[in-house]
């Protein structure tokens, strides 16, 4: 009978973590990417109406909030409404594809939100947005 001798290797055998890392970063990658952002919400509360359909596309947003009490707010600061075309001119100038979003508590009169879609208009806003949550998350 033949005996085999077993040659012994002088180098250790060792993992390659290369492929690892590689599949590992592409899965943080994935996820960052597909994951939703949230919004960051005004300084004013509004109890805004339900609709089926109110999700707004991503882009540069100039957001009016209007408070049960007729408070009106563009992007977070309480502006009077007699300001409100100033501010929004001003804001429109920085950036004029922005999109008016306009958040209104579902107690305001409909003439109020009107108002401010017409002074929206009139300051140069082209896209305009009015906000609501989706049916069930009522408060």
């Amino acid at each position: 009978m033949f005996r085999f001798r077993q040659r012994k290797s002088k180098t250790k055998p060792d993992i390659n973590i290369t492929p690892l890392v590689d599949v590992v970063l592409q899965l943080v990658i994935f996820f960052v990417v597909t994951t939703t952002f949230i919004s960051v919400e005004s300084g004013a509360r509004v109890n805004l109406p339900s609709a089926n359909f109110s999700k707004i596309e991503e882009a540069k947003t100039i957001t009016i909030t209007v408070t049960e009490n007729n408070m009106v707010y563009v992007d977070g600061g309480l502006t009077d409404w007699n300001e409100l075309p100033r501010v929004l001119v001003a804001s429109l100038r920085k950036d004029p594809e922005s999109m008016v979003v306009i958040e209104a508590d579902k107690k305001v009169l409909h003439g109020n939100v009107v108002k401010v879609m017409d002074i929206a208009r009139r300051a140069g806003a082209e896209r305009m947005a009015i906000a609501t949550q989706p049916e069930g998350e009522e408060e």
